[in-house]
């Protein structure tokens, strides 16, 4: 399985890092978070055929491309149950006055449960809550890939101030990161890639954690 990134660093739009994960002629989409048609094509241009969208949790950098994809290809949307909520409320999203809501029903994931939606690479949920409760990442065990959301960044870790953070469960959700094999290589919601083992050497913050 190979990944394709779309990273957004605009200082006028705050927006997650997107995700195709790609096997073979079919794909997953995960945390479509701009509103155009920049990853559509990508997916038309290269002959995919989509299987899902993945939410890494319900915030809405993560989620504001999630409607335009639904219209464009109707997939099942997979996100945790506790934050399905958020989904459709833009306070518990964090979006105030762009009132972003996602109009399809999403599909609840749980901790451990594996996904078996793409042939030959099972994607095993791992429920990492604090910077919202119902944070997940996606574990592709065959490819050793981490696509980590907002829990894990390059050499720092998510925010847990938020409106559904719920800090007191910080360490335990990075600890489960951290066994992980070490040369799993991390995708997280905003910045560079990384890996386990150099998160284990520089992440100051996440070894205060654990």
């Amino acid at each position: 399985m190979r990944i394709e990134a779309f990273c957004y660093n605009s200082k006028e739009e705050l927006a997650s890092n997107t995700y195709v994960l790609i096997q073979g002629k079919e794909c997953l989409v995960v945390d479509p978070s701009c509103d155009y048609d920049g990853v559509i094509d990508f997916i038309i241009n290269n002959n995919l055929t989509p299987k899902a969208i993945l939410l890494t949790h319900a915030h809405y950098d993560h989620i504001r491309g999630v409607n335009r994809f639904i219209k464009k290809f109707n997939l099942p949307l997979y996100c945790h149950e506790l934050d399905i909520p958020a989904l459709k409320d833009p306070r518990l999203n964090c979006s105030d006055e762009l009132n972003i809501t996602v109009d399809t029903e999403a599909i609840p994931v749980f901790d451990n449960q594996e996904l078996n939606l793409l042939k030959d690479e099972t994607i095993k949920v791992i429920h990492t809550p604090f910077h919202t409760v119902g944070s997940v990442c996606y574990y592709c065990e065959n490819s050793k890939m981490l696509i980590s959301g907002d829990t894990l960044f390059k050499y720092t870790i998510g925010r847990d101030d938020l409106i559904t953070s719920c800090p007191s469960q910080k360490r335990d959700s990075l600890r489960k990161l951290t066994l992980l094999p070490k040369e799993t290589k991390v995708y997280p919601g905003h910045s560079q890639t990384t890996t386990i083992r150099d998160e284990l050497l520089f992440n100051r913050l996440l070894k205060r954690e654990i």
